[in-house]
């Protein structure tokens, strides 16, 4: 039973409910235009008929059939203008559940049109070849879902077929309903594989949609993984020079004010053979976390340097104290206590140098550090734990 349930949904209905509902938003876009040019013609072709009757020798306007003919003519007409009006008012505005009914309301009139004009031909004598031609055309240029179809295409030829039976000519009525059945079904047939080719067209868009957005968003994790030093959760050599060199570069001629902190960690090497690489790697992280609380708080971008350097960089319209947010930064660092019992002093130390000015008076970002490098060393030089 689910085998069928599954064969029949792939087959016949293809969509899900919930591609149903993004469906319905997007083959207004894809039809608008094509039927609202048929639309147009069918309009005009309307016209055409009834100056083609009002122009014709003998004509009698006290007949029947003329006057019904005529009737079906100018009730096509009004119909199709109205449909053109309401078409283009709730596409622009996006309604596009009321524009699905109305191009289902309008579907349905063409159809009584057709059986208007098919009862007028059989009761002179005709065949059913507007019926058979139009019908299939029908379905061929207007999107209906294969239900709407047999509800609409059925209902017509039923209504036409209890017609004929009803009030027209007895000869003949078992060909026209095997040839009304033919066409009918025939149309049915044609509207369904417009419909499931739309559908199936919409899916591959929707997988092709979907995939770009998975290839994007894989794109972006690795662009980010390429940015991001993984030990720290820190940006990376890569990332200063891929966005802050840019960033920097461009605001030179801004007349901003920025800073440039390099940080290193006192005697790490000799931290790290006395207590090993792990206990290394959860001091960079412990000291990590202390300069990301406080770029978070002044709005600076903190990089991995080196492996035990950091950079933090910080441009700001204002000019920037750096030497009192250094001094809060080592205080910082200080406090934090990664205890170490291979110095003189007991706990995890830093150096710092600092590099702030107008950004006009460097030529590049790299002349900055360049700077703040050298400061780092003259703060080595002078005992360490402390700012130059």
């Amino acid at each position: 039973m689910n085998s069928i349930k599954k064969m029949i949904q792939e087959n016949i209905f293809i969509l899900s409910k919930e591609q149903t509902k993004q469906f319905n938003e997007y083959f207004p876009h894809k039809v608008y235009k094509t039927e609202r040019n048929i639309s147009i013609i069918v309009a005009l072709t309307q016209v055409v008929m009834m100056i083609l009757f009002l122009f014709r020798k003998n004509i009698d306007f006290h007949e029947f059939r003329i006057i019904a003919y005529f009737s079906l003519y100018i009730y096509l007409f009004l119909a199709t203008v109205l449909a053109l009006v309401f078409y283009k008012y709730t596409y622009k505005r996006n309604m596009f559940k009321i524009y699905s009914w109305l191009r289902r309301i309008y579907c349905f009139l063409i159809c009584m049109w057709l059986m208007g004009i098919t009862l007028l031909d059989q009761a002179h004598g005709a065949d059913l070849s507007v019926f058979s031609y139009l019908l299939p055309t029908m379905a061929a240029v207007l999107l209906v879902s294969p239900m709407e179809s047999i509800v609409i295409f059925g209902s017509t030829w039923v209504l036409l077929i209890t017609m004929l039976i009803s009030f027209g000519n007895q000869d003949g009525q078992f060909g026209i309903i095997i040839n009304s059945i033919f066409v009918t079904v025939l149309s049915i047939f044609i509207s369904f594989r417009y419909y499931r080719s739309m559908a199936i067209e919409f899916c591959d868009r929707l997988t092709i949609e979907n995939q770009y957005k998975e290839i994007k968003q894989v794109n972006h994790q690795l662009e980010d993984l390429a940015h991001v030093d993984q030990l720290t959760g820190l940006y990376n050599r890569h990332y200063l020079h891929q966005v802050i060199y840019p960033m920097f570069n461009e605001n030179l001629k801004n007349n901003l004010h920025s800073m440039c902190l390099i940080l290193d960690i006192d005697f790490f090497k000799q931290y790290n053979d006395n207590y090993g690489h792990l206990k290394g790697d959860e001091c960079i992280k412990q000291i990590t976390k202390v300069i990301r609380e406080f770029c978070d708080r002044y709005d600076a971008n903190a990089i991995r340097y080196g492996g035990e350097e950091f950079l933090i960089i910080k441009v700001d319209k204002n000019e920037i104290d750096a030497l009192v947010i250094a001094n809060e930064l080592l205080y910082e660092i200080n406090k934090e206590n990664i205890t170490r019992d291979d110095l003189e002093i007991n706990h995890v130390t830093v150096s710092i140098g600092i590099w702030d000015d107008s950004m006009f008076k460097v030529e590049t970002l790299e002349t900055a550090i360049h700077y703040a490098d050298n400061a780092l060393y003259k703060a080595k030089a002078e005992g360490r734990n402390r700012i130059a």
